[in-house]
């Protein structure tokens, strides 16, 4: 087999097959937090609640107005900017795509038929919540708590400000107490107005509120700390953009490599003698242009099989 032949052959063989790196997850905190009460002749605090603040709790609530404590809902708010910077340190600015976001709650106050310390909140109880998500993150936290609740932050009466832009329901949930300190994560659809608004990098918000008559479901606010706060955990791939090798040429003495990737991204470029061994050795590295090509001559070629990958 001559020269010209055998690394023809050698790409060939390889089939022009893309290579990428796997999917990276985000898992992130929230930032700010607060539970919305409307109150209730047998809660402690008062039976109106609707414009105090209780943003500096432990812990989130989720409770039907149908119980005896009142109304709870509650809102969380993160900020993705590590997110996009995460994805974008490895697969080149803009060139992925998410494939699953998903929130991760956990309760000190996790067994069903328990009543909390604090007698503002309802008994620990199973049903159905939804979760909402809001385009409207101007919103502030506060400082009040269920003992000492404040009127410098969000609070129930702001809901009809906060559902005056754009929203959408992602979702009715059934929640089962798992036990204290159980996480429970919940998939979320990748709706357009989700992924757009993690895809940017910025704040996003998260509305909580039951959907049936029982529940009762308490969960831990990032002020609380000690492993348990709300996480939302990001998944991204590539994106269809693929890796691969286009060409290859030999010309004056040297092999041509042609291929494509995502724009001004620098890949490695790595060979091997047999498909058989797992020992593939980086000769050199090529960055895509911003259109994505790649082209790579191979000046330590010989007169012997070769074949070849593209590598992030």
């Amino acid at each position: 087999m001559n020269f010209l032949l055998a690394i023809i052959l050698a790409v060939a063989l390889l089939g022009f097959s893309s290579i990428t790196k796997a999917q990276v997850t985000y898992a992130g905190t929230d930032y700010a937090d607060a539970f919305l009460a409307s109150g209730s002749s047998n809660n402690p605090v008062g039976a109106d609640l609707t414009g105090l603040n209780f943003g500096g709790a432990g812990t989130l609530v989720v409770a039907s107005a149908a119980l005896c404590k009142g109304e709870f809902q509650s809102l969380l708010k993160f900020n993705l900017a590590s997110a996009v910077a995460l994805f974008n340190a490895n697969y080149g600015t803009g060139h992925w795509i998410i494939t699953g976001i998903s929130l991760t709650l956990t309760s000190n106050y996790g067994t069903g038929g328990v009543q909390p310390n604090n007698a503002v909140f309802p008994m620990i109880n199973s049903g159905h919540f939804v979760i909402e998500w809001l385009s409207n993150d101007n919103w502030m936290e506060g400082t009040g708590t269920p003992n000492l609740p404040t009127t410098d932050g969000v609070n129930y009466d702001s809901l009809p400000a906060l559902l005056s832009g754009a929203h959408e329901i992602l979702g009715t949930n059934l929640y089962s107490p798992p036990g204290n300190n159980v996480s429970v994560t919940y998939p979320l659809p990748l709706t357009a107005n989700l992924v757009a608004n993690v895809s940017a990098g910025g704040d996003v918000t998260f509305l909580f509120y039951a959907a049936d008559g029982q529940i009762g479901y308490l969960f831990n606010s990032y002020s609380y700390g000690r492993g348990n706060q709300p996480l939302i955990n990001v998944t991204a791939i590539a994106n269809a953009a693929q890796l691969k090798i286009l060409s290859g040429t030999f010309t004056n003495g040297v092999f041509h490599l042609t291929g494509i990737g995502n724009n001004n991204v620098t890949y490695q470029i790595q060979a091997c003698s047999s498909l058989a061994t797992t020992n593939w050795l980086t000769i050199g590295t090529a960055t895509a242009d911003g259109n994505g090509n790649i082209l790579f001559d191979d000046l330590s070629a010989t007169n012997a099989q070769r074949f070849y990958r593209f590598s992030q």
